[in-house]
């Protein structure tokens, strides 16, 4: 029978010998099912994972440095802040987590250099599990390779069987399992999904009765992951370092097919940074609110900064819950309105830009 461990490596082997197509493509999704319950065992076995990296979260997001050892991401993390990480040419050189801050538009941006992932990281090879903990936490993943472009595709597998989602949303799924009556699936119209898929899948986590509920279509990954039960959905931008160094520029392009979210720099010579500041920027999508006071004065220099879809109610919230018991009105002007000003309630939706003054009742 061999070890949850020995199992769970046969399954990944035969993950990668098995080309993916519509005749594959219900075996695949079994085998990933599989997969994810003997992990989610695996887990359960450990005794602890290590003393971690306690590092807390500062600024207005987080967003860490992941990749292979050697590719600069020290360097990078010195360019795009204030931090001084220790640099050298060859593996291992943080063995540690680094933080540093880009402040950049008015927002305060924690980048964190962390020790490099290897093959097996997420089984606990090179310390990885702790450092995959701390990508969990983070806004955004920053995966930094060199002009090989070497390793990209493991570096997200291990991401993955920890959990983390690169560049995807949760779907709204939702399972209720029940003492008897089977499997009955509640479904929109159009699911790319059939039934007996679902029902397959549930069966591998050994969930026999439930009421399953799919309000938009989804893959057979999209129910993996929330069987599973620990995916966090992170948004990722691939840095392809030393750019500057002797390299065909045709081969290079040839590695980047199919990476469909890159910046090209160089961390030593600061080539493409200020792009790449741009980038994160935008990936982030981050909301900056100018408040103006009771006496009219508005701060242009420290903007309240939170994310895209925030309403006044959460501007409120996040200075005081004083100022939302309080509140009456707002008065919104900038992106949010085309013409002038506008008083809003508490749903009101702001944009990047806009200038927001609370007036309360006191």
């Amino acid at each position: 029978m061999g070890s949850i461990e020995d199992r769970i490596r046969e399954i990944e082997e035969e993950l990668r010998r098995t080309e993916y197509n519509k005749a594959t493509e219900k075996h695949i999704g079994l085998l990933k099912a599989k997969l994810a319950r003997l992990q989610m065992e695996a887990e359960s076995h450990r005794k602890g994972g290590g003393t971690g990296f306690a590092i807390p979260k500062s600024g207005d997001a987080t967003v860490a440095l992941v990749g292979f050892p050697n590719v600069g991401k020290s360097t990078l993390l010195n360019r795009l802040t204030n931090s001084r990480s220790e640099t050298g040419n060859f593996a291992f050189t943080t063995l540690r987590v680094v933080p540093g801050t880009l402040e950049y538009k008015g927002a305060r941006i924690q980048i964190l250099d962390l020790p490099g992932i290897i093959e097996n990281a997420s089984r606990g090879a090179g310390r990885g599990r702790e450092v995959l903990s701390m990508v969990r936490n983070a806004d955004l993943v920053l995966l930094v390779t060199d002009t090989s472009v070497e390793g990209l595709d493991k570096i997200r597998s291990e991401l993955y069987s920890a959990g983390i989602v690169l560049d995807r949303e949760r779907k709204n799924i939702s399972v209720k399992k029940t003492n008897s009556g089977g499997i009955r699936i509640h479904r929109p119209r159009k699911l790319s999904m059939s039934d007996e898929d679902i029902r397959d899948i549930l069966k591998e986590f050994r969930i026999v009765n439930a009421e399953v509920f799919l309000r938009e279509d989804i893959t057979q990954d999209d129910l993996v992951e929330y069987l599973r039960g620990n995916a966090v959905y992170v948004p990722s931008l691939t840095v392809v370092n030393k750019v500057d160094m002797p390299h065909s520029r045709e081969e290079l392009m040839e590695r980047l097919r199919g990476v469909k979210n890159y910046v090209l720099v160089s961390a030593a010579s600061g080539l493409g940074i200020e792009e790449l500041k741009e980038r994160i920027f935008s990936s982030l999508s981050l909301v900056r609110i100018y408040l103006r006071d009771k006496s009219g004065r508005i701060d242009y220099e420290r903007p309240l900064v939170l994310r895209k879809g925030v309403r006044i109610e959460d501007v409120c919230r996040h200075i005081s819950r004083e100022m939302l018991s309080s509140f009456r009105y707002a008065i919104v002007s900038g992106p949010s309105r085309r013409i002038g000003e506008q008083r809003v309630g508490l749903d009101h939706e702001v944009y990047d830009g806009d200038v927001v003054t609370i007036i309360s009742r006191n």
